[in-house]
């Protein structure tokens, strides 16, 4: 499997070199009185600009292949684990088919976030993150605290011990969850 992904990145670099231009330099000597530094840094970040989004929907492109062709790699070897009833094989496969598609959204988010927001807006989106993990902390320690009552039931109607254990761990589990969520914003913005 690295055999095949760095041949596959050996490929992209090589369509890279193939299909880039040169960086668009300005032709007039950066000493000439015409032309001041500024101008030669602006006509190559230009130039690098262009070049980057002429080649951005090939790259696109490309990925999305690299990345179907990956996935498709896992789907034949689940089904060769399936038949053949090899663990490391499964093992494999299944994390290339759960790691594909979580990758594929990473980096989109990546660019549409790094692309599109500004300082302000990475600080306000920081901000609801945190809020956001703090209400699922608040509601995954309440759905804990019901699910404990409900073993609780079934240990009164079964009389079975385990249902026991599994209510005190949940009730402990919530109230540890329960106080980290209620302590690590105040510890995360005092940092």
């Amino acid at each position: 499997m690295k055999k095949t992904i760095i041949l596959l990145f050996s490929i992209l670099l090589t369509l890279f070199s193939i299909q880039s231009t040169a960086f668009a330099v300005s032709t007039q000597s950066p000493w000439d009185k015409r032309s001041g530094i500024d101008d030669g840094i602006d006509s190559l970040v230009g130039g690098i600009t262009s070049d980057v989004n002429g080649l951005a929907p090939t790259v696109s492109i490309i990925i999305s292949t690299i990345f179907v062709i990956m996935f498709l790699i896992g789907v034949i070897r689940l089904g060769y684990s399936l038949v053949t009833k090899t663990g490391m094989v499964l093992k494999g496969s299944t994390g290339i088919l759960i790691g594909i598609p979580i990758f594929i959204v990473t980096i989109r988010l990546f660019f549409i976030l790094a692309f599109t927001t500004s300082s302000l807006g990475v600080a306000l989106l920081v901000t609801d993150a945190m809020n956001a993990l703090v209400k699922i902390g608040f509601l995954a320690s309440v759905v804990m605290v019901l699910i404990g009552l409900v073993m609780t039931l079934f240990n009164k109607f079964l009389n079975h011990p385990a249902y026991v254990r599994w209510s005190k761990v949940l009730y402990i589990g919530a109230v540890t969850v329960s106080i980290l969520t209620g302590i690590m914003p105040a510890v995360i913005r005092s940092i």
